[in-house]
């Protein structure tokens, strides 16, 4: 799942560190709101975590910004000094959810997770289409209650298919979901061909009432069978 930390207080190592340590999250990190700004603008993150000290007048119109170019996205806001009045801002600006210091890794990896079932999903721990199940927690997916193992990035392919499938989604928003800016046009294209080859496979092999389908010239879509 695709993090993006916002960190204004400049103390960010070891919480990114802890974050990246679990294979679930792909953790994207900038110093300043104009850039975070710009990239949400670029890519779709599935959670911004907002990270600062001191509360400023500007971070409350900052916030709602972010929430308007983004709603589907969760936003949780860390910080050391919450008061009550502040979480109250916050949640009123946008926030989903805040979170004071000291932070407790596997509480924020909760909480990251509860927020984006309840913005991406609006269900609880798995979501159920056809005959699939997701384990949003476990990161598995079931198929007549047998486990299908996938890959992180099939995985992360897939889960980004289910959260569009009201939609046609093109090859460059998904390869800039899965890898961002870190690989080539060529070469995004090609990964994600092949990622969607072998995801195919095994969604038939598992007999999945699901087929994701290539809509020529403008991208794939998840259907039912």
């Amino acid at each position: 799942m695709k993090v993006l930390l916002v960190d204004i207080s400049g103390d960010v190592p070891e919480l990114r560190k802890n974050l990246t340590e679990d294979a679930a999250f792909s953790v994207h990190t900038v110093r300043e709101i104009r850039t975070a700004s710009e990239l949400i603008q670029l890519y779709e993150y599935d959670c911004i975590l907002f990270k600062y000290q001191e509360l400023t007048d500007n971070l409350r119109p900052l916030l709602t910004d972010l929430y308007r170019k983004s709603a589907e996205t969760g936003i949780i806001i860390l910080s050391e000094t919450l008061s009550i009045a502040d979480k109250v801002q916050f949640l009123n600006a946008g926030a989903d959810d805040c979170l004071s210091a000291p932070y407790n890794t596997e509480e924020l990896k909760a909480r990251i997770l509860a927020v984006i079932r309840r913005k991406k999903f609006n269900t609880g721990s798995s979501v159920h289409i056809a005959n699939v199940v997701v384990d949003l927690a476990a990161q598995s997916i079931c198929v007549w209650d047998k486990t299908v193992l996938l890959t992180r990035t099939e995985y992360d392919l897939f889960l980004f298919l289910i959260m569009n499938r009201s939609s046609t989604v093109s090859q460059t928003k998904i390869a800039d979901y899965l890898w961002g800016d870190t690989a080539e046009d060529k070469e995004a294209s090609n990964l994600l061909i092949a990622h969607i080859k072998n995801l195919r496979k095994k969604l038939k092999q598992a007999k999945a009432e699901l087929e994701i389908k290539n809509v020529y010239g403008i991208g794939y879509t998840l259907i039912e069978l």
